[in-house]
Formats: C-alpha cells, structure tokens, sequence
C-alpha cells in the first residue's frame, strides 16, 4: 500500500480504537463470509463451515486488541496455569509431560488416578456471549468497545449475492479472526477456576506424592515439571479438559462442577 492509502487506513483504525467516542464497526465492516466444506452439498446448512472468512480492514483491528488483551490477561496471571492451548511460551508439551508424569507416578506409587477427558462440542459457536462478557467484567476486563464489535458482527454465505440473506448471531465467537481464541481462553478459564477451587476444597487432584521422582538418580525434566505444580485435578488446551481425581466420586463430582458451568 502507498504512504497515502496507509495513512487512511491508520485514521479509520484509529476511529475505532479511540478511548472516547469510538466510531462503532458497521454491519458490512464487520461481516464474514461462511466457508463451505467443497463438494456439492451447499443446501446443507451442516456443511458449511463455523469458519468465517473476514475483510482485512476488520483483521487490523483485531490483531491490535488481540495484542492489548494478551498482555493484560498474561502480566495479570488472570489465566489459569493448566491452560496450556492458545498461550505465547506454551505449549501442549507442557501438559502433555504433566499427564506422562501422573501415568508413571501412579505405577511407582502403586496407587490409582482416574482421568477424564472432556471434549465441548462445538464450543466456539455455542458459548454465550453474554457470559462472555460477565466473565470479562469479573476480571475487571473493559469490553465496551467488544460488545459494540459484536453487536454487529454478521456473516453471510455469498457477500456479493443480493438475494443472499445476512445473518447476525449472539452466540460464540468469530472463528477466523485473530481475537476470538483469546476471548475463548478468557471464558474456559472461569470454568478452569471453578474446577481447581472445588478441588481445593473437596481435596479432589491426582493425590500423588511429589518429589519422589526427584530422589531417583533417573530424575526428568517431566518430574521436575510435576514437582514444581504440586496437586493439581486438570489440564487444559483451549476447550479440551482432562480431569483428574483420587475417586470415581472425585471424579463425578468434578464433572457436577461442569454441569453447573453450563447451566
């Protein structure tokens, strides 16, 4: 782009950015294409797909705040440590050697862990937005500026098609856009929350000695790891959960604390 034409687009951002009377994203400005999943089955609302392809205008804007978020919600700590899905300096290998180490300590110490794993299905698109933004503000998180995003975001299957129907929803986030793992992360992490203190107070984690690892000549970096957190009852990579507890009633009562959640 030309000097000229940046310097435009810098003022419209600007517009939208702006700390007092910003300028609110327009229906078009903030429209997506839905994406099909190829073949001849576009009569079929199922095959299209949840990922929206989004103008760069918008793009620009959500990079920005993607950016502002992230550094408030990691310099903060708001976000749980067994998230481990969608995070700058981590990565699955981290979670991954934590459940390695719970698997191995349960055989050396001769006592029994049950995992759960959790999948929410189609969990980008069915979170509520409004929750979304009640967690936010219990982090002490500004969403002004996001509800007013999302007050217009709206997708359609053929942008240019005049007959083709524009449709606005209140309902998850705008996958295909740089923001909206983030404000996913912010949401799973109230649930996050909730788990680790219900565990905490029921006395509900793998319940295995740390440390034993360490005392061994063979000590490894996956001890070390595990040494360092202590009990904890779940890991985390974005919406996919596993649970661990000492009992199956450990167990189920975790999985009561998800119920709530959704409810």
């Amino acid at each position: 782009m030309s000097h000229t034409e940046l310097e435009i687009l810098r003022e419209w951002a600007n517009e939208i950015l702006a700390m007092e009377k910003a300028r609110v994203m327009t229906v078009e400005e903030m429209n997506g294409t839905m994406l099909h999943k190829g073949g001849v089955t576009e009569d079929r609302p199922q095959d299209w797909r949840p990922v929206v392809l989004l103008n760069c205008a918008n793009q620009l804007v959500m990079h920005i705040l993607n950016a502002r978020l992230r550094s408030i919600v990691e310099k903060a700590g708001i976000l749980a440590p067994g998230q481990s899905g969608g995070r700058q300096g981590r990565s699955t290998d981290i979670n991954l050697t934590k459940l390695e180490w719970v698997t191995r300590e349960a055989l050396a110490q001769g006592k029994r862990v049950y995992r759960v794993d959790v999948d929410f299905t189609n969990a980008f698109n069915a979170m509520s937005q409004a929750a979304l933004w009640a967690v936010m503000r219990a982090y002490d998180i500004p969403v002004a500026l996001l509800t007013s995003l999302y007050e217009h975001s709206t997708v359609r299957m053929a942008p240019n098609d005049p007959q083709c129907a524009t449709i606005t929803f209140d309902t998850g986030v705008a996958q295909g856009s740089a923001l909206p793992p983030l404000l996913f992360l912010i949401f799973m992490n109230a649930l996050l929350g909730l788990l680790t203190d219900r565990g905490q107070k029921l006395r509900i984690s793998h319940g295995l000695k740390c440390g034993v690892q360490l005392r061994r000549k063979e000590a490894t970096p996956a001890a070390e790891q595990a040494e360092s957190v202590g009990q904890f009852n779940l890991i985390g990579f974005v919406d996919d959960l596993s649970l661990f507890a000492q009992t199956l009633g450990g167990a189920q009562a975790l999985l009561e604390a998800i119920r709530e959640f959704e409810l």
